[in-house]
Formats: structure tokens, C-alpha cells, sequence
């Protein structure tokens, strides 16, 4: 009994240290509608409504074709305003590995900036740089790399200590 005692306060100091308080039902149920938002505008992307993510060539530079989608990305954010987003940068597989890391980071953060500009609170978003280390499409044709040149989103509610 003393041992199961032991057992349980060792595992309740361990999980009040590192695990998350656990979600209410409306939490759930806001966060599912933010990510049902969030897939309306990427579908619209899919089906060419709205144009997607797009860089000036080997630069970090957002091009203004690309102001709709990330103007509706910043309205669920702050419509929903305790949820964090995570963006991922990718590049193709031409280039200098180093540099397309380098480059799929520097485009995850511009578009961090750009959203922030819409006023969302900056530190509710995280970036990652993956450069051409997870392609969406395999294959080396002017197609397959433009498709593997992209920004992909992530909402979350958990505490950024516990993301990736």
C-alpha cells in the first residue's frame, strides 16, 4: 500500500510538472471549428478561389497574391484567440540543402510577420524549416517541385512547451 502511494504522488508531481490541464468540452469544440475554418480556406486554395502561399523567387518575399489567404488565416486567428499556429516552410530539392533549410525557415517567418501585421499576437505563432527534407510529391519535374514548395498550418491549443 505504502508503494502505491509512493507510486501515485511520484507520478501526480512528474504530471503536474509536464502534463496539460485537460480540455473542456467547449474547448474541443471551438478548437474543432478553428480547424473546420482553417480547412475551408485551404480548400478554397485546393479549388483555386483563393490563391496560395507564393514567394518571389529564392526569397523570402510574400507575394500580394497571396495577402487573401493569409488575411482569412489571421481572422480565425484572432476570432479564436487562444489557439496557437505552428508554420511549417518547405522547400524544393533545387539548391544547396543548407540554403533551402535556411530558406523554408526565413518564409515560415515571414509569413509569422505578415499575420502578426494583421494584428495576432506574435507569440501564438511558432515557424519551422523543414527545406526539401519532406516533399509533398516525389519527383523532379517543374510540377512535382512546385507543389513541394509550400507553407503548411497547424492549429493547436496545447502549451508550446509540448509541441514538437
Amino acid at each position: 500500500m505504502k508503494k502505491t502511494m509512493l507510486a501515485l504522488g511520484a507520478m501526480l508531481l512528474l504530471c503536474g510538472a509536464t502534463c496539460e490541464p485537460a480540455m473542456t468540452t467547449a474547448d474541443r469544440e471551438t478548437e474543432r471549428r478553428a480547424k473546420l475554418e482553417l480547412q475551408s480556406v485551404m480548400d478554397m486554395v485546393r479549388t483555386k478561389e483563393i490563391p496560395p502561399v507564393e514567394f518571389e523567387t529564392d526569397s523570402d518575399v510574400i507575394k500580394t497574391s497571396s495577402y487573401t489567404m493569409l488575411n482569412k488565416v489571421a481572422e480565425i486567428l484572432k476570432k479564436y484567440e487562444h489557439l496557437k499556429l505552428i508554420v511549417i516552410g518547405h522547400t524544393d530539392d533545387t539548391g544547396p540543402e543548407d540554403w533551402n533549410q535556411r530558406l523554408s525557415r526565413l518564409r515560415a517567418s515571414a509569413v509569422k510577420e505578415y499575420i502578426a501585421s494583421r494584428g495576432v499576437w506574435g507569440d501564438s505563432i511558432k515557424v519551422y524549416g523543414y527545406g526539401s527534407q519532406n516533399p509533398a510529391v516525389e519527383g523532379r519535374s517543374a510540377a512535382a517541385r512546385a507543389k513541394n514548395r509550400r507553407v503548411e498550418f497547424v492549429l493547436t491549443t496545447r502549451d508550446w512547451n509540448s509541441v514538437f
